[in-house]
C-alpha cells in the first residue's frame, strides 16, 4: 500500500479548458499546514464552495426558499442529505457500454463527480475534474469516477448538448475516466443531487465522507487542496476507524 505521503507531491497538469484555462496544480509543492476540516473557512463561508465534513453547520442565513436544502446566494448547496452516512445502491451502464454497481466502491475510497454536459457549471469544472483524476490514479488506494446526468427526467434529451454522448464528449476532449452515464435522472436522485457539479468522497464503508460543488468556484489552487484535504480525511478516519 502506498503511504498517504504521496499526497504531498501533486504532478503539473497541462489543461485544456471549456471556457477560461483552469490554474494547474503547482508541482512538487510540499503540503504541510495543519487542516481544520471541521468548520466552514471564514473567508468564504457565505459562498458554499469549499469541503463539507459530516457535522458541519451551514451559516445562519442560509437560503431555504427552494427546498429543504440550505444554500448560498447562488444555490449551492451547503451540505448533502447523505454526509456520514452510506451512499445508497446505484448502478448503470457505463460511458464505455459496460455496466457498473455500487458494490464496486466497497473497500476503498473513491471521488465521485456528478455533471452534466448540459450545464454550464459542469464544463467550466470540466478540467479541474480531467486534472483530479489524472492526480488521484497515483494512488492505487483512491478511485475517481464519474455520473453524468440530466438535470432532470423530462430534459433528458437535452443532457448531451451538441456532443450527442458522453463517449464523443471524452474523445473530443480527450479525457478518460469511468462514467456511468444516468439516462433518466434516476441515479440523480436516488443519490440526492441537487447541484450539478457535485463531488462526494467515499469511503471503504460506503459513507460520504466529504461533500463539495464545483472546483472552479473556489480560490486558491482548487484540485492540489482538494487532493491534501483527501488526505487529511483518510489519515483522521484510519485512526478513528
Amino acid at each position: 500500500m502506498r503511504s498517504l505521503s504521496f499526497f504531498a507531491a501533486v504532478l503539473a497538469y497541462s489543461l485544456t479548458a471549456c471556457v477560461q484555462p483552469a490554474e494547474a496544480p503547482s508541482t512538487e509543492t510540499a503540503i504541510t499546514a495543519e487542516l481544520d476540516l471541521s468548520v466552514a473557512p471564514a473567508d468564504n463561508a457565505i459562498a458554499a464552495t469549499y469541503l463539507v465534513r459530516p457535522g458541519m453547520s451551514p451559516p445562519d442565513g442560509a437560503d431555504m426558499s427552494h427546498d429543504d436544502v440550505p444554500r448560498d446566494p447562488d444555490g449551492r448547496p451547503y451540505t448533502h442529505k447523505n454526509l456520514g452516512l452510506r451512499l445508497p445502491d446505484f448502478a448503470g451502464e457505463t460511458a464505455d457500454g459496460g455496466a457498473f454497481t455500487s458494490a464496486e466502491l466497497e473497500g476503498k475510497w473513491t471521488v465521485i463527480e456528478i455533471w452534466g454536459l448540459w450545464c454550464h457549471d459542469s464544463m467550466n469544472d470540466a478540467p479541474y475534474a480531467a486534472a483530479l483524476s489524472t492526480a488521484l490514479a497515483q494512488d492505487p488506494d483512491v478511485s475517481f469516477m464519474s455520473i453524468h446526468t440530466p438535470q432532470k427526467a423530462a430534459r433528458a434529451e437535452e443532457a448531451y448538448a451538441s456532443y450527442g454522448s458522453v463517449a464523443a464528449y471524452f474523445e473530443d476532449k480527450d479525457y478518460s475516466f469511468p462514467t456511468v452515464v444516468d439516462r433518466d435522472a434516476s441515479i440523480r436522485e436516488t443519490l440526492s443531487i441537487r447541484w450539478t457539479p457535485t463531488y462526494l468522497l467515499v469511503a471503504p464503508d460506503r459513507s460520504v465522507q466529504a461533500f463539495r460543488t464545483g472546483l472552479s468556484d473556489a480560490d486558491g489552487e482548487p484540485v492540489k487542496d482538494f487532493v491534501r484535504q483527501i488526505s487529511h480525511i483518510r489519515g483522521t478516519w484510519a485512526t478513528s476507524d
